[in-house]
């Protein structure tokens, strides 16, 4: 009966095999198994199941033992036999060191990713994970101006309320979601669909640098993993799970958007969405969830109103605050303010007569509008009319 060759591994390494490993030696383990080639949380979640949660014990196992559990062929026990008689756990180890990063685990995972029936074996981490509720927002690679500004606008509302911000540090809504947390001060988090010493896309540099600063930069993937697209699946399924919901920005049909808004539906969080034009195909993946029962977003309070509920008592709810209209105007641009100027002295009027007040081109009315009445300020009358509210 063939045992694996652990002989690489010091005397005292075996003896963890005995005897339930201390935190420093399970980390040590799960880095190891996350790193073979085969193995995900599904089939980790078994193992550590048959092997009573103890990695070193799956480590030491017998082939014929491993084949027991579901899911475990002979192709996963050579390759966890090559894993383990390598010196990869050492250099990925003074890999991490040299980052300034870590391996978390366990305790030192978000609540509501060790829920659920996936989750991670570990994450690399760099920076702090935010002891925050977190809403994560989502959203096409090529937005939209109107969808750049309601993303980096609602990131930072919400941020401001006391909400960790969660996306996947790719271009577009993404990126405006994370800068949008930074600039109103408060805390983001970012999972990548890579090892977290690639860094994609490489003009988000400076990003993934100020995040780790104000929040944390996450990946479920050994340092040197170039994303593809196994990757960025389980990627979205921790975007979505650590969140108590989604907010869609703008999204097609189909992609890693509606991929999250799926995740999130299946591990019953909320799905947000924010209503747009039905003639741009960058609105109609957030149509079709609204069509299915997504919450329709129309300012930052609807998205708290809705939360509220759920964090109920815990430890959360005292730190969220309400987010509120503006005062002044000294928050909106200069066609906003133009708008507002024109509507708060009473005037209910037209795109074509704001247009011939204010002096702003038509095409920048109508998304300045429509940003305006996403806030709360400015609401459309029965005649097509706008009035401020």
């Amino acid at each position: 009966m063939l045992i694996f060759r652990v002989v690489t591994f010091p005397i005292k390494t075996l003896m963890l095999f005995m005897s339930f490993p201390n935190e420093k030696e399970e980390r040590d383990g799960r880095m190891l198994l996350n790193s073979v080639p085969g193995i995900g949380p599904v089939l980790v979640s078994r193992l550590m199941e048959r092997f009573g949660d103890n990695p070193w014990e799956i480590i030491s196992a017998k082939r014929s033992e491993l084949k027991q559990v579901l899911g475990v062929g002979d192709q996963i026990v050579d390759s966890l036999g090559s894993a383990i008689s390598s010196d990869w756990l050492d250099k990925e180890k003074a890999k991490l060191d040299h980052l300034g990063a870590k391996f978390v685990h366990g305790n030192g995972l978000p609540e509501f990713l060790t829920e659920l029936p996936d989750p991670p074996i570990g994450l690399y981490c760099l920076g702090e994970i935010p002891a925050l509720p977190c809403l994560s927002i989502v959203g096409t690679r090529v937005p939209s101006l109107y969808g750049k500004k309601l993303a980096r606008k609602f990131a930072s509302e919400l941020a401001s309320s006391g909400i960790c911000i969660v996306s996947g540090m790719a271009r577009g809504i993404d990126s405006e979601a994370h800068w949008g947390a930074l600039e109103a001060g408060g805390k983001t988090i970012a999972f990548m669909g890579s090892g977290m010493d690639v860094i994609y896309p490489p003009e988000n540099l400076e990003l993934y640098r100020k995040i780790q600063n104000s929040g944390a930069v996450l990946s479920e993937f050994p340092l040197g993993r170039r994303a593809d697209r196994r990757t960025f699946p389980m990627r979205n399924r921790l975007v979505a799970g650590v969140s108590l919901g989604v907010l869609v920005v703008e999204s097609a049909k189909s992609g890693g958007s509606m991929i999250t808004a799926k995740f999130a539906a299946e591990q019953g969080r909320t799905v947000f969405a924010v209503p747009g034009r039905v003639d741009q195909p960058e609105s109609q993946g957030c149509l079709d969830l609204l069509r299915d029962g997504a919450t329709l977003v129309r300012n930052t309070n609807d998205i708290l109103e809705e939360l509220s509920p759920m964090l109920g008592n815990s430890k959360f709810s005292d730190q969220l605050t309400p987010s509120s209209s503006p005062k002044d105007l000294s928050d909106l641009d200069k066609d906003e303010q133009a708008i507002m100027k024109v509507l708060t002295s009473g005037e209910i009027l037209g795109s074509e007569k704001l247009q011939e007040i204010t002096k702003i081109p038509l095409p920048k009315i109508t998304p300045a509008i429509t940003m305006l009445e996403i806030r709360g300020l400015v609401t459309m009358r029965p005649d097509g009319k706008y009035e401020a509210t």
